[in-house]
């Protein structure tokens, strides 16, 4: 066993190093985090940071005990952080409305989506054309502009003047404009 070096470590000896107490120590964490993966991804990093800070080994008199520190230290970071990122779960589950299957609210909003198709039909050809390949397809001005061999700024006006004969048309048809929000995305 390894207890103090005399002199940097070289790739041999830290070879016979990681094979000295890469078990042990993957049991000692295993102990600890019940997790095969954790404790396999925990021993990597110890071993990492020897290889990397392996000119150094020589000023540590115990190796087994740095070693032990090591893993224990690495084991209550990641206890800490698994308690942080819990809470941070927790805190942004409290402020997510949850999702309502109000019959009267899918009533509603079946009636909206069906008032913006119903715009949608009203449009001209060409403009329904726009809209239909930058909402349903996604494409944006630029690809537009090239399928429909028309210049962006012309596809730019077509979806302003979509868009507001949609929001007008639901406006008189009392649908809020936040709806338009909701069935756009």
């Amino acid at each position: 066993m390894f207890h103090s070096f005399r002199r940097p470590v070289c790739e041999e000896t830290f070879d016979s190093l990681f094979e000295t107490y890469k078990e042990r120590l993957f049991g000692y964490i295993l102990a600890v985090a019940h997790s095969r993966y954790l404790a396999e991804e925990i021993t990597q990093e110890i071993f990492l940071k020897l290889w990397l800070c392996r000119n150094e080994l020589h000023r540590v008199e115990n190796l087994e005990s740095y070693l032990f520190a090591i893993a224990r230290n690495k084991m209550l970071n990641h206890l800490r952080k698994a308690n942080y990122d819990e809470k941070l779960i927790d805190e942004l589950k409290s402020r997510m409305k949850p999702l309502s299957n109000d019959v009267e609210e899918q009533i509603s909003l079946s009636e909206s989506d069906r008032l913006v198709q119903e715009a949608i039909t009203l449009l001209s050809p060409q403009r329904q054309l726009v809209y239909r390949l930058s909402r349903n397809q996604g494409l944006d001005h630029r690809q537009i502009a090239k399928h429909l061999r028309l210049s962006r700024h012309t596809v730019k006006n077509h979806l302003v003047q979509a868009l507001r004969f949609i929001r007008i048309y639901l406006d008189d048809n009392g649908v809020y404009i936040f709806i338009l929000a909701i069935l756009a995305s």
